[in-house]
């Protein structure tokens, strides 16, 4: 193992704020019933470039061809997602784990970043201590490309100048950052904080465990 790719959002980093932005944007746009709704919202906000979250909710209209609704206005879910952006936070193990695993740690492994995310509201990733410990960072809204697409993962590994097979991918989602990492030729692991998995798949409860993991690591 030569590299570790992270998700960003429930891996590394959490949103401490209630009621939750994309939930919030899924209710507003009347698609907390549909089954991908999540992948709905992805698409409109996070396979491009754009300012800010008034452009983003002006995209989610035009994919879904609604207005907001449910008492949510424009404004409001303007206001909405800047009082929670402002309560991005790091895991406490986020940072330290990082730290042992990258060029300057003691296992001298290439780290990056692979997310759906958006382009704006990302500047904790330098303020935060984030972006130093990274050779890649690869973002959805950069490459146009959302995971699972194996496209996303292959242009990580080849900005990292390593097989796919030679990366380990950690994340929150069993099928963008296990399944979706194995379709491309990298290894996954499943991050599961709460304890819950029952998938089968190689999991981990905290990002401390990862060291000890690639040690013993035998795929």
């Amino acid at each position: 193992m030569r590299g570790i790719c992270f998700d960003l959002w429930n891996t590394l980093v959490f949103t401490d704020a209630h009621p939750r932005p994309i939930q919030t944007l899924a209710y507003a746009f009347e698609l907390e019933q549909r089954p991908h709704w999540r992948q709905v919202l992805e698409r409109a906000m996070m396979t491009r470039r754009l300012p800010g979250i008034g452009a983003a909710i002006d995209a989610i209209g035009s994919e879904t061809g609604k207005s907001p609704a449910g008492g949510w206005t424009r404004r409001d879910l303007i206001l909405m997602w800047g009082a929670a952006s402002n309560q991005n936070r790091l895991y406490p193990d986020a940072l330290p784990t990082l730290k042992t695993l990258g060029r300057c740690g003691g296992m001298g492994l290439s780290l990056g970043i692979i997310s759906n995310t958006q382009s704006f509201d990302l500047d904790f990733l330098r303020r935060d201590g984030l972006e130093p410990f990274m050779d890649v960072i690869c973002l959805s809204c950069d490459l146009g490309v959302l995971k699972p697409d194996p496209a996303i993962y292959r242009h990580a590994a080849g900005q990292m100048g390593l097989e796919p097979a030679q990366i380990l991918m950690v994340g929150d989602s069993l099928m963008d950052d296990v399944k979706g990492a194995d379709r491309a030729g990298m290894n996954g692991v499943l991050l599961d904080r709460s304890g819950a998995n029952a998938t089968g798949a190689p999991a981990i409860r905290t990002l401390s465990e990862l060291p000890g993991l690639i040690t013993s690591w035998d795929p």
